[in-house]
């Protein structure tokens, strides 16, 4: 019966969670650096600011071997944990339900869902993110030449936690996540390239002053991923950090109840 797992489902599910591939992955990303204070704004007070303000903005695509293939975006946040860098994710969309479950359930990535394109004409690269109808990314990229193959490994700080049926708080301690992407790139090139950030009370991307912007990086790679708990979280600080994680439920009104005198 599918609603409840066998030992040997049990089995080999946890054999594909444990050994987690993202392979055929095409990334076009852009950093840029904005103001101290809305880092500091946006970042859980566990994780302290990294070495500079820099975001990262990023649309890709990808296959793998346990949500099947799919398209997505992201905003980081560069930061760190007790002397250990990553970039916390403060936004992530995906194509389909099962990468959002996934990395939501998981890993506690800050999902939603969204469309994300990429398309490339010779040396030019447009990356595109678009959700209800309004673009929130778009990169422009001339790209040069392939700087060839490397190895390196990326870390994000993600948050798990569940929410009071009413709003009103979270239930228990969110918990601090720090996953890790072991990653081998077959292609790298970079290039001057256009960022433009858009957005709705949904999705805010708009208030990310870009103050400085890098040049683009298109990467071909491919990624093992694991993941592990950090630690407890103080709640009522994460609190309002959780709620601008989803949509912004008062403006999702679309039908009230009668009321009777």
């Amino acid at each position: 019966m599918g609603y409840r797992r066998t030992a040997e489902e049990i089995a080999e599910t946890r054999t594909t969670l444990s050994g987690v591939e993202f392979v055929g992955g095409e990334s076009l990303s852009v950093d840029f650096l904005t103001r101290p204070g809305t880092v500091r704004a946006i970042l859980p007070a566990e994780l302290d600011p990294g070495d500079e303000p820099r975001l990262t903005a990023q649309v890709s695509r990808w296959r793998s071997n346990c949500v099947g293939d799919f398209a997505a975006s992201a905003v980081y946040v560069s930061a760190r944990h007790e002397g250990v860098t990553g970039d916390y994710v403060l936004t992530m969309f995906m194509d389909s339900d099962m990468p959002l479950l996934f990395g939501r359930e998981l890993y506690g990535e800050p999902k939603k869902l969204g469309s994300s394109t990429i398309h490339r004409n010779d040396g030019h690269m447009t990356g595109v993110l678009a959700r209800h109808g309004h673009e929130l990314i778009r990169i422009e990229a001339d790209l040069g030449e392939d700087r060839g193959p490397r190895e390196v490994l990326g870390r994000n700080y993600n948050v798990k936690y569940d929410l009071a049926p009413d709003g009103s708080g979270l239930v228990g301690s969110p918990t601090l996540m720090r996953a890790e992407f072991a990653q081998r790139t077959t292609v790298l090139r970079t290039g001057p390239a256009s960022l433009t950030l858009g957005g709705t009370v949904h999705d805010p991307l708009h208030e990310l002053e870009i103050l400085e912007q890098r040049d683009a990086v298109y990467v071909e790679t491919g990624m093992r991923a694991s993941c592990e708990v950090v630690g407890a979280m103080d709640a009522a600080e994460f609190f309002p950090l959780a709620l601008g994680r989803s949509d912004y439920w008062p403006a999702l009104v679309s039908a009230r109840l009668p009321t009777h005198s």
